[in-house]
């Protein structure tokens, strides 16, 4: 007796080891929704995170009041001092009596004390040091301008009072900081953290309107 052979017919779908639209369009959807989490957690994190990031190294040693005092007499009277390019140390004192005497001080600010806490409002503390580094695009921010008493970067005009807060131009905060220390009566800079400038709208001093004052940057 001859033996009858019967085909299977057609099978249907795909071949094997290839997918279906259906298959492709939900692992697609699977991807896209593992970046959306990743990407929330994310955001996330960075909210809850302290604002502070990886700065210039260590610990570094600026000086008594004296020796900056000896090293650049200006500062007294309220011009930043330029610590080892990158840093304005700021005499507050002296630089708010600049400001209120349209870049004129009468009695120079020698010592400015040795209140530097973080916790202290910047307005009232003793020396400030602001990291030059424009937070716009990266650009130095040169040193005072002596028609406005403001820093100006000259790159694309953002602008700050003497305590770093932004009044002016592209920047999206104040110029950022470094944590100032006290070692006996030496001014000391954490500068391996940097912490993120005042938010824009931020005014503890020099309400002045930007538009009504004579500037160095457009």
């Amino acid at each position: 007796m001859s033996m009858q052979h019967y085909g299977y017919g057609e099978v249907h779908g795909p071949r094997a080891g290839e997918m279906s639209r259906r298959g492709f369009m939900r692992r697609m959807l699977g991807v896209g929704v593992g970046i959306l989490s990743i990407e929330f957690l994310a955001g996330t994190l960075a909210f809850l995170w302290p604002n502070i990031r990886e700065g210039l190294g260590g610990r570094l040693t600026v000086g008594t009041a004296a020796s900056i005092a000896t090293n650049y007499p200006e500062w007294t009277e309220g011009l930043a001092y330029i610590f080892q390019s990158k840093i304005f140390v700021v005499n507050v004192p002296a630089a708010k009596a600049r400001v209120e005497g349209e870049g004129e001080v009468s009695q120079p600010v020698g010592d400015p004390g040795t209140d530097v806490s973080s916790d202290i409002p910047a307005v009232d503390r003793s020396v400030l040091a602001l990291y030059r580094k424009c937070p716009h695009l990266g650009c130095q921010v040169p040193q005072l301008c002596d028609q406005s008493q403001w820093f100006e970067c000259l790159c694309h005009g953002s602008k700050y009072t003497v305590l770093g807060e932004y009044r002016a131009g592209p920047a999206p905060r104040g110029m950022d900081r470094f944590v100032v220390e006290m070692e006996g009566d030496t001014y000391v800079i954490n500068s391996g953290e940097i912490e993120d400038g005042p938010p824009v709208g931020t005014v503890t001093f020099d309400d002045r309107d930007s538009q009504l004052i004579p500037h160095c940057a457009a």
